[in-house]
């Protein structure tokens, strides 16, 4: 830190008194008046860092109790699925969001190579990839289960074909049939809720 002179008190030197007792002490208060004023900007900038975590505090508070008044003032389900009672469980938004992934896969993967809508349709199953990928991915209840891993298998091997070789590039035979058959199986187990 750098002080100005202008932050320092003015020092005041004393006159040579008569007792060597005197002198010291008048020795001493320039000190201690030096050691005041270069403590002061010390002080200044822990009690600066302890409003600042206060704010942080504060600022996390209110994103916290913003998006809880939006979650329950926003959300256009009824009353009762407040705080998780009587709404769509868990493992329901799970099965619907795997289903529909398993569906738009397979419609991606039936479309012919000259069809004018594979690139918007390549994009849309990328883009859902990774909402449901980032959706299940860190939730144990789902990324333990078997159906979890064969639809991410799959998305896995699309996107990286894609990625690689661009919408038009057909996914050549036998990488096709290793993703309709985990696609399949995926399916099943989802069916089972596995």
């Amino acid at each position: 830190t750098r002080f100005l002179l202008a932050d320092m008190a003015p020092l005041s030197f004393a006159t040579p008194t008569s007792s060597p007792a005197a002198a010291t002490s008048a020795l001493r208060a320039p000190r201690s008046a030096r050691r005041a004023v270069l403590a002061a900007p010390v002080r200044a900038h822990q009690q600066q860092q302890q409003q600042d975590v206060v704010t942080r505090r504060s600022v996390g508070l209110g994103a916290a109790l913003t998006a809880a008044t939006a979650l329950v003032a926003g959300a256009p389900s009824p009353a009762q699925a407040f705080l998780g009672f009587g709404g769509q469980t868990a493992q329901d938004r799970y099965t619907a969001d795997t289903s529909e992934m398993i569906s738009k896969t397979n419609a991606l993967l039936a479309m012919p190579r000259d069809d004018p809508g594979k690139k918007d349709a390549v994009a849309e199953v990328r883009t859902l990839t990774n909402v449901w990928v980032a959706k299940y991915r860190r939730d144990d209840r789902f990324a333990g289960k078997p159906s979890y891993g064969n639809m991410y298998s799959v998305l896995n091997a699309i996107s990286g074909h894609y990625n690689s070789f661009g919408p038009e590039a057909p996914i050549p035979k036998k990488r096709l049939e290793r993703i309709t058959k985990e696609l399949s199986d995926a399916e099943k187990l989802l069916s089972r809720n596995r």
